[in-house]
Formats: C-alpha cells, structure tokens, sequence
C-alpha cells in the first residue's frame, strides 16, 4: 500500500511539471565550436644581440599582455637593457609588414632607447624612447620596397637610412612624416633637405645592383646600431 502511494505521488508531480512520467531527457552536454586556426606566426631578429621572437596575434586578431611583455623584453634597449612597454600598435604594423611580404624575417636593428641613451645620440625627443619606434629591413627584401610600403600607414614617421641599411617607423597621433638621412653606421645625421626628390630620383635611377644579390643577411657581423640624431628644421618634426 505504501508502495503504490508512493508512486502515485511521483507521478502527480511530475504531471503538475507537465511532463510525462516516463519521458526522461537526458541533459545537454556542451560542445566546443570549432577552433579558429593559429595566425601564421612572424619572425623578428634582433641584429644587436643575435636573438629571435616569434610574433603572433590572438583569435581575435589583437596580441594579449603576455605577447607584448615577451615584446617588450625583446626589443628592450640593447645598450642598457632597459625595457619599456611597446605601443600595441606598432606590433601591429610591425605584423602586417612582415605579413605582406611572405614573413619574410625582420632584422631589428633598434627598438626602445632608454633616454640618456637618446640624448647621448643627439635626439632627446626620439620615439624610440616611448617604445613607439622601430628600426628595422625585411630579409629579402630591397629597404626602399619595404620603405614605400610603411608609408601607406596612417599617422607613422618613416625614416629611410639607404646608407645605414635599414627604415625607420614609428607611430604617432598627428600627421605623417618623411624624412631621408645619408649617414652611414655611427655617423652624424645627414638629412636630405628633399626627400621626396630624391625618393623619385632613386625611381628612375638604374639598378646597380647585380641581379640576383640580396641585402645584407641577420649573420653579417658589420651591422652597427646607427646614432640618431635630433633631426634639423629640414625635416618633420614629432608630434
């Protein structure tokens, strides 16, 4: 008798719930939806110190506050070595760079300065000492196409070094600038007073060099962290 009225009461609970009292639904087990596929990863190499980082954004296409702490230690000041946070953006950039141009490897000559550093080199107000500047070539890849190709980026400073061998980008809020400087390795500033003369000029001019040669490589010993020098009226001023 119990027994029967037992049963009779689960039943009627389960009526008032409106479901049938046989029917059982198993729960849902939550599924993953399917992973996105890992970014293609770029390769920096630091000239100065022999030393490499693999730069990749997240799923979401951004890079988190451990890529750009790795970052920021890698491009720290490779006469100090002092590190400075990064501007995000600049990785950014730094990225789409390497990305238009197969990833090919980029050869980082200067990253952050520290800014006694900058001072001692003649440009106490140099960007590189906000962590917002990069001096580097594409390996590969001749400086004056990875130059023309860093200037279609909005609101940057592209430094063109034909005979220090590398471009200069930084980031910034205002306007873009332009600048050319002929120093060679450790030598004063030799800023053109028309850059974008000589920029066509350099169009025009036969190729001198023989086909088939490629700039400089990351193993060739002579690479030397170039002075940056405040840059003279000629040029644009930083915002």
């Amino acid at each position: 008798m119990l027994a029967a009225v037992s049963q009779v009461t689960v039943v009627s609970v389960k009526a008032d719930l409106g479901v049938a009292p046989e029917a059982r639904v198993a729960p849902k087990k939550a599924t993953a939806g399917p992973r996105r596929p890992l970014a293609p990863a770029a390769e920096l190499v630091a000239l100065n110190r022999r030393e490499s980082f693999t730069l990749r954004p997240g799923p979401q296409g951004g890079f988190g506050k451990q890529t750009m702490h790795a970052l920021a230690r890698f491009l720290r000041c490779h006469h100090t070595q002092r590190v400075h946070a990064i501007s995000e953006r600049l990785a950014r950039l730094l990225y789409e760079t390497a990305a238009h141009f197969d990833y090919h490897p980029l050869e980082v000559v200067a990253g952050y300065r520290a800014p006694r550093v900058a001072k001692q080199k003649g440009n106490p107000r140099s960007p590189h000492k906000r962590g917002v500047a990069c001096d580097f070539r594409v390996a590969g890849v001749g400086n004056e196409v990875v130059r023309d190709y860093v200037r279609h980026f909005p609101r940057v400073g592209v430094g063109f070094y034909p005979n220090s061998g590398f471009v200069h980008l930084d980031v910034r809020d205002g306007a873009s600038a332009f600048w050319v400087d002929y120093s060679a390795p450790g030598e004063r500033a030799k800023y053109s007073p028309t850059p974008e003369e000589d920029v066509r000029r350099f169009a025009q001019e036969p190729d001198t060099q023989p086909e088939g040669d490629d700039p400089p490589s990351a193993e060739d010993p002579g690479v030397i962290a170039p002075n940056l020098p405040a840059l003279v009226p000629i040029t644009p001023r930083e915002e």
